[in-house]
């Protein structure tokens, strides 16, 4: 009796996250696009917003010139190394009810730069520091 009770239990909370992702409306997905010189970068994600997958088979476009190496994307992380340092681009979406998207967004030297852009905004990360990490606030919608 008791594991029918906790499977119950476990199941009516699957139900309410499920409903709780689902209240997101399509206009709540936005397009980022990241542009970086640098051999890798970090993109995470601060807030209750989500790495999604395109909506509607909108494309998803990268290129990079030295060639990338590895693209890892979760739903709060995106990683993206290339084989050397070089210029490269790619869109990502993001899935948030807040119209401002905090971000922590990594570069792989000094050097390197690392940009994330909105349709409203964008933030550039070429600070000159030794732990290559810069928190950001990125606007997603200006109303």
């Amino acid at each position: 009796m008791a594991l029918h009770k906790k499977l119950k239990t476990f199941s009516a909370a699957m139900l309410m996250a499920t409903t709780s992702s689902l209240a997101f409306a399509e206009n709540d997905i936005f397009p980022l696009v990241v542009e970086t010189d640098s051999n890798f970068t970090s993109i995470e994600i601060r807030d209750d917003a989500v790495f999604v997958i395109p909506p509607d088979n909108k494309p998803f476009s990268m290129s990079s010139k030295k060639g990338a190496k590895t693209f890892t994307i979760s739903e709060k992380k995106l990683v993206f190394e290339q084989l050397t340092r070089g210029d490269a681009l790619f869109d990502v979406y993001v899935k948030s009810k807040n119209k401002v998207l905090g971000l922590s967004i990594c570069k792989g030297s000094q050097t390197s730069y690392s940009q994330v852009k909105s349709a409203e905004g964008k933030h550039k990360n070429d600070v000159d520091e030794m732990d290559y990490c810069e928190n950001a606030a990125l606007v997603l919608q200006l109303h």
